[in-house]
């Protein structure tokens, strides 16, 4: 037990030391489109591509909403957040709402181009339909 406290405030504190390219109240404009997922029935027969827009509250710690357009299926609104524990690796949630509603969670890794242009890479496991998702995408910081 304490060491899982330990552990925990040890995360806090470099959390808090690493301070991350993005200010408390910038944007995140993104898009990204899905590469492999675990319910592709074939090669292109079905892709997800999805813009969404982050509002940095905290440095570490934005709030999404954005459109998730389906081929074959409907699409959906997310609404969701973004926590960076240690910059460029960032821990997502989103609820995806529409008449196939689900709730996902994910990881990924943001890579800078320059200040205002990053590449991201996510992995994704949608909990309703117990499928994974492998998403690449851009995103353009705006302060």
């Amino acid at each position: 037990m304490k060491k899982t406290v330990g552990i925990i405030f040890l995360m806090m504190g470099i959390s808090a030391m690493a301070k991350a390219q993005q200010a408390e109240g910038s944007y995140l404009l993104s898009g990204a489109g899905d590469l492999v997922r675990t319910d592709f029935p074939g090669v292109i027969t079905r892709y997800q591509l999805a813009g969404e827009l982050n509002y940095f509250h905290l440095y570490n710690l934005s709030f999404s909403a954005g459109y998730e357009y389906n081929h074959h299926r409907p699409n959906q609104v997310s609404v969701g957040l973004r926590f960076y524990p240690l910059e460029p690796v960032f821990l997502r949630a989103r609820g995806l709402i529409g008449s196939d509603s689900d709730l996902a969670f994910g990881v990924g890794y943001t890579h800078n181009l320059t200040y205002r242009l990053r590449l991201e890479g996510m992995v994704d496991y949608y909990a309703i339909t117990h499928v994974a998702g492998l998403r690449a995408g851009i995103g353009i910081l705006i302060n």
